[in-house]
This record gives C-alpha cells, structure tokens and sequence, in this order.
C-alpha cells in the first residue's frame, strides 16, 4: 500500500464513537468501586480522581506513600509512590544545591538497574526536591476484594526501596 493511498483513506469518526469514550471512563469506575470499598474497609483514605493522563483511579494518600490503583491491560494496575522531600535543603548555597541534586538524577538510573527489581522505579522529584520511588503491580480483576490487605502488606516496602536507594547516594 502506498503513503498516498493511506493518507486518502477516510477517518471513521462519529458522534457515537466520541462516546466510547465515556463508557470506557464509566467501565473503570465501576470496576474501581469494589477496589475503593476494599482499600477504605482496610482504614485507608481512598478517593476517587483522574490522573495525569485523565484515567480514572483510586487514590489512597498515607503516612507512609501514596497509592493509585487503575484499570490495567489484563488487570488492575497498582503504583505506589513516595519521596524523600528536600534532599539538600539546608544546602544554602543554591549553586551547590543544584549541582548536587544534577548529580543524583545522573546517578538515579545507574542505582535503579542495579539495585531494584524490575517493578521498581527511583527518579527525582522535581516538586518534593528529592528522590522518589514506585513500584508497581498487577492484579486480576478478581482479587478487587483484597486489594486492601494487599495495599497494607506492600505499603511498607516502600520505605525500605527509598532508604535502599538513599544508601547507594554519596555526596
């Protein structure tokens, strides 16, 4: 098939397929709501919101990370996040500062494939002015139930990344 032939070719576009869209987004909260009701039987604070690229999710903010729970390929995708928040903060001199948080981002990705599993992320986190890191999971769709057992068994973990990740740091 030529470039000219596929360029010529007519884009199917319809008012009924704009709304596909909208039943996608009401097919994940409806899926999503038995997971909101597991995390907050499990004492979470869990809410409803859209992420950055405007997908419904389960957000859950704790003292110890952050959780957002999202309609996956084959399941449900979990990511938890945490940060390490001002890093070199008491550093006064801002020319110090920035070169030490440069350093750390070119070390971040050396430390990751060395020292993380392959769920596991370390970057830096431009608002916090520190290391963050996620990991990430994927559960079936029938385990929505448990998902908040399962949240309270891993949100621990991520402390123990973050703190693996801050050891290989040597500034």
């Amino acid at each position: 098939m030529s470039d000219d032939l596929h360029l010529e070719r007519p884009i199917d576009l319809t008012i009924a397929s704009l709304d596909e869209n909208i039943d996608i987004v009401e097919n994940d909260r409806l899926a999503l709501e038995a997971v909101q009701r597991s995390l907050r039987e499990a004492g979470l604070y869990a809410y409803g919101t859209y992420d950055d690229q405007q997908r419904w999710t389960i957000a859950v903010d704790d003292e110890a990370g952050r959780v957002d729970v999202r309609v996956g390929t084959d399941g449900f995708h979990i990511e938890f996040w945490a940060s390490s928040p001002g890093m070199f903060a008491d550093e006064e001199n801002d020319w110090k500062r920035r070169a030490h948080e440069r350093l750390v981002r070119i070390m971040l990705p050396n430390i990751a494939r060395g020292h993380l599993g392959p769920h596991e992320h370390a970057m830096w986190d431009d608002v916090d002015q520190g290391i963050a890191v996620r990991v990430t999971y994927e559960l079936p769709f029938n385990r929505s139930q448990g998902i908040g057992a399962f949240v309270l068994e891993h949100l621990p973990q991520l402390e123990d990344v973050l703190a693996r990740v801050e050891s290989q740091i040597e500034i």
